[in-house]
């Protein structure tokens, strides 16, 4: 007597919904980067500096601030139609004092909404960079918040050393050079960007100017129990006349402290007639400047 065979059910698993497919992606998804604050203010050099660019007794008094630790030659690259900058690309070369080697940095800046004191803002802009592919899971890139008087962003810094024993101290390359070394050392993020036809990075790099170079001293200080640094850039105005760039730098671990120490800053600094009510990003000035 033979066996029945037995039936195979034809039932279908479950369609997988929607929103379990959108969980699913999420969790693959590598997390949002998790970035340092950095506070970031400008004083009145009128009210800080003497005519040399030095602090004055009584903001060093202030601020503890001590010697000079150093200075850094800054340049930056770009073409002149600032192509790089209409893409929220910085293209940074610097070099510190004495130092025998330069810092090459590619920074890509990403605009946070209000000034930074949201934590939905922020993480809004998390979330836009991590479509962009700057994550926690890429860690070439540095994630930084910077708040300043009434503005913040998001910056991402790919960071680069190159040797120049070629170089005199003190001495940044010229234009040449530095054009073949942003081109050279260019990241994948900025050599494939997205949104630009291919080898648009590499023929910008090949036609950028050197937008400088700039020289910052720097003042180790401290205030309201904070550590800080006295930043102090001359620059040349509209009409060729020196201007002491000179803003008040602070780190903080969250955003939390961040907003925090920005609170306690500008009221410190705003009690002592210092605060410059304007925003202390002196990148735009230079790209801007004749």
């Amino acid at each position: 007597m033979g066996v029945a065979p037995v039936a195979l059910s034809t039932t279908a698993a479950p369609a997988q919904t929607a929103a379990q497919a959108a969980e699913q992606t999420a969790a693959q998804a590598p997390a949002n980067a998790e970035p340092t604050y950095q506070v970031k203010l400008l004083v009145d050099p009128c009210r800080v500096l003497d005519r040399d660019g030095a602090p004055l007794g009584a903001a060093a008094a202030v601020l503890a601030l001590g010697s000079s630790s150093g200075f850094e030659l800054t340049q930056y690259m770009d073409d002149d139609r600032l192509s790089l900058a209409a893409q929220d690309w910085i293209i940074r070369i610097r070099r510190g004092g004495e130092e025998n080697r330069l810092c090459l940095t590619y920074k890509r800046r990403f605009g946070i909404d209000g000034d930074g004191t949201d934590p939905a803002a922020v993480r809004r802009a998390l979330d836009r960079a991590s479509a962009a592919n700057f994550d926690a899971g890429d860690t070439n890139y540095e994630p930084q918040v910077n708040l300043s008087y009434s503005r913040a962003t998001l910056d991402f810094c790919n960071k680069k050393r190159e040797p120049v024993p070629y170089l005199d101290p003190g001495e940044l390359p010229g234009p040449e050079a530095s054009r073949a070394l942003t081109r050279d050392r260019l990241p994948g993020k900025l050599r494939k960007w997205a949104t630009q036809p291919a080898g648009w990075a590499e023929s910008v790099a090949a036609h950028c100017l050197v937008h400088g170079p700039v020289r910052q001293t720097n003042y180790p200080g401290r205030l309201l129990g904070h550590r800080l640094e006295m930043q102090v850039t001359p620059l040349r105005g509209a009409c060729g006349e020196r201007t002491w760039f000179t803003e008040i730098t602070a780190k903080a671990a969250t955003l939390g402290e961040a907003v925090a120490l920005r609170a306690e800053l500008l009221g410190r600094l705003r009690a002592e007639g210092w605060l410059l009510e304007r925003e202390a990003f002196k990148t735009d000035l230079i790209l801007a400047a004749p």
